[in-house]
């Protein structure tokens, strides 16, 4: 997650509440928690649409965002939802949104979008007119290819800690195939956040395009006095929970055992299975458990942690950069290892590979530059956060997607 949402804190938690609390109040009132109609909120006064869209997303998002704007907290899903309504209705699209959680949804009305997430769409896509244009929103990897990379993390992690075979893992598709399945291949297009990602989907997906997704930053969190010098062996690690395995915490914690002289710094959840087999590892002086610091009296420290921090280190599966590492851009983070975005020499310390030799190399490359690279990439950083993972770019950069494909 990035900072506010998605680098202090995740909004899963928080979503799920509003949910429960959005079902209630809907509940209350007599009407659908699970649809809201006719949203016309950005739609010219002047001009009635003429168009009529509907999104299997979350109604609960759109109502917290409303609540929230302009200072909304979660961009996954709230940002998301909040921006993706906004480009439609600025296109003369009036906008229906349905849960995308729950099952059977049956259109009643002539829609000449739809833009499809997760498992629960066949319902829908089987009873849309014709000539609708359906776009799908893929937010991982395809489901194949998920499984596959996730069951070899898995094989390597078991077999370099001595642990039985896995075959469940803390994020999984299991169920879902079927339905993730006839949505991207019944799509006319479909957006997908991270170059590795779109891979996933050759020969599957039609109309692919990658739109990098946004992150809210904490603005008392940006840093403009960061000691560039001391940051040069220091990283920070945020795009870990809900999965550490298949998020390469794993990697980097071997990696980062072999090199004493760099310091990792843990900002997100330790799952129990990576807790147990790296207890020694956890325990090193020279790798640190952070993630309570985003909590009452204890914040203050992690603004002066970021002060001497110059990198954001990943290595997750190719399931796209997440918003968590795209919030820790947003503070002007380096980004270091194995991460799904495209970036210049001149602002980043990738690689190819998500091995721990290749991690590790990163890092090491990473600690080498000079304080007067460091700054300059930081600088480039910021910018490149502006123009693609800022929320507003993101509305943008989609209803630009929207006009590419002459909607």
């Amino acid at each position: 997650m990035g900072f506010r949402n998605h680098f202090l804190i995740r909004g899963t938690q928080l979503m799920g509440q509003a949910r429960q609390l959005f079902r209630r109040a809907a509940v209350k009132s007599g009407r659908s928690p699970d649809f809201i109609e006719d949203i016309q909120t950005f739609c010219a006064p002047e001009t009635p649409p003429a168009k009529r869209a509907l999104l299997s997303l979350a109604p609960s998002a759109w109502a917290m965002a409303l609540v929230e704007s302009p200072n909304i907290r979660f961009f996954n899903i709230c940002g998301l939802t909040y921006e993706i309504v906004k480009a439609l209705n600025s296109k003369g699209y009036s906008v229906d949104i349905v849960d995308c959680g729950i099952p059977g949804f049956e259109p009643r009305k002539h829609y000449d979008f739809f833009l499809g997430h997760a498992v629960h769409t066949r319902s829908i896509l089987d009873r849309l007119p014709k000539g609708a244009f359906v776009m799908n929103y893929a937010s991982g990897a395809y489901w194949k290819e998920f499984n596959r990379m996730s069951q070899e993390r898995y094989d390597n992690f078991c077999r370099r800690k001595g642990l039985p075979p896995v075959r469940d893992f803390v994020r999984s598709f299991r169920g879902t195939e079927q339905g993730e399945e006839y949505l991207v291949r019944r799509a006319d297009a479909t957006f997908l956040s991270g170059p590795r990602t779109v891979a996933t989907y050759a020969g599957v997906a039609k109309g692919m395009s990658l739109l990098y997704l946004g992150a809210y930053v904490e603005k008392d969190y940006l840093v403009e006095d960061r000691d560039f010098e001391a940051g040069r062996k220091n990283f920070v690690y945020v795009a870990g929970t809900g999965g550490n395995v298949q998020k390469g915490m794993d990697l980097l914690l071997e990696a980062f055992a072999r090199m004493p002289d760099l310091h990792l710094y843990i900002y997100c959840k330790v799952e129990e299975e990576v807790r147990r087999a790296y207890r020694l590892e956890l325990a090193l002086p020279n790798i640190h458990f952070v993630y309570h610091y985003s909590k009452g009296p204890l914040r203050s420290r992690m603004k002066k942690l970021l002060k001497r921090i110059n990198f954001t280190i990943s290595a997750p599966m190719d399931t796209g950069p997440g918003t968590a590492l795209l919030g820790s851009l947003g503070v002007g983070l380096i980004p270091v290892g194995y991460i799904d975005i495209e970036a210049e020499e001149s602002n980043s310390v990738l690689t190819d590979s998500c091995t721990i030799e290749a991690i590790m190399d990163s890092a090491r490359r990473a600690s080498e530059k000079s304080a007067a690279w460091c700054r300059e990439a930081s600088r480039q950083t910021l910018e490149r956060f502006q123009r693609l993972h800022d929320p507003p770019s993101f509305g943008a950069n989609f209803k630009a997607f929207l006009d590419r494909l002459g909607l």
